[in-house]
Parts: structure tokens; sequence; C-alpha cells
């Protein structure tokens, strides 16, 4: 059996990851609101697991949040998507430096799922998109969850301290590292 060198091995392992997982080097929150934690988490939590990501519709029951002004803010960060509706509102910024993310579900102008991914490649970038989800969460009571369903308050220190626990961190510290924990 022919070995491929570990250059060849580690691009053709970059690759792979690169299509399951999309983008490696964002970083994804779920934003949910504050008002509904404690009586939503069980039911959230006790999903099923699935390939992509537990619902958080749980959280945005009978949650009033003017998708409007969300919608705003995040325009001002985040180019809208061309495939973008009223019912899953979309922005998406291709680049070199940065390939950031956020959708926003609705049923009726009622939120129901509200997910952002941060491109960690460029730092500026990174503190822009930092600033403005603070801003939402503070103006709309809300507060943030990681892909390990970890919440926390939506502030700058937290936000960092957790992009430094993720697995798009690790990527980008040492990839090679990070690839060979996956064994």
């Amino acid at each position: 059996m022919r070995r491929l060198p570990r250059g060849g091995l580690f691009c053709l392992i970059l690759q792979l990851l690169i299509i399951v997982y999309m983008a490696i080097w964002q970083y994804t929150l779920l934003i949910i609101p504050k008002s509904h934690f404690e009586k939503a988490y069980p039911a959230f939590i006790n999903q099923p697991v699935t390939q992509y990501r537990k619902d958080i519709f749980y959280f945005w029951t009978d949650v009033k949040a003017d998708v409007f002004k969300i919608a705003d803010k995040i325009d001002g960060i985040i180019p809208r998507a061309s495939w973008s509706s009223e019912k899953h509102l979309s922005w998406k910024k291709d680049g070199q430096l940065h390939d950031n993310d956020c959708s926003i579900f609705t049923n009726n102008l009622e939120i129901t799922d509200f997910s952002i991914r941060i491109d960690l490649r460029n730092r500026e970038n990174v503190l822009k998109i930092i600033k403005t989800v603070v801003e939402i969460c503070d103006e709309n009571d809300l507060m943030l969850m990681n892909l390990k369903y970890e919440a926390f308050e939506a502030n700058s220190k937290n936000i960092l301290e957790d992009i430094s626990k993720s697995n798009a961190n690790s990527f980008l510290t040492n990839p090679i590292k990070f690839l060979e924990s996956l064994k």
C-alpha cells in the first residue's frame, strides 16, 4: 500500500474537513432570549442528537423581538445574501480576509432561530462582528450559546474567552495538531 506524504495527507484531510464542516475557521454563536432560557433549556437540551445542531426555537417561543432593527444592524457588518427572504433572512460575506454569515429564521416575522458564524482569520473582522453582536444582544435582552450548548452573557470578554476554547481557534493556532487530535 502506497503512503501519502504527510503534507499530502494533511491537505486531503483539510479539504475533507472544509467540505464536511464548512469553514473550519468559523466560530458559531447561537443567539437566544434571556427571558425564556431557564424554562426552555430542558426541552432544548433533551432533543435527539442530529448531525447538525439542536434547534433553538424553544427559546424563541412567544418572544417579540424587532427583526427589522436586528436586520438593520447586521446589514451594517455583513452583506445581505441574494437568497435572503422574509422567512429566512441571510447574510453572507465571502472573501480572502473574512467569510462571515448570519441567519435569522422567522415565522410571521417572529424569530425562531438566530445564529452567526464569525471568520476568525482576521482580528479586525472578529472585533467588528463581536461589537455588533453585543449591541444587538444588549438592545434586545439576548444572550449567547456556543455549539457545546454552553450559554453566557453577551460581552466581548466572554465571547473572546469562548473563541479561545473553540475548535476554530484550535485549528487556526495549530492545524496539524488539531487534525491529529481528531483521530
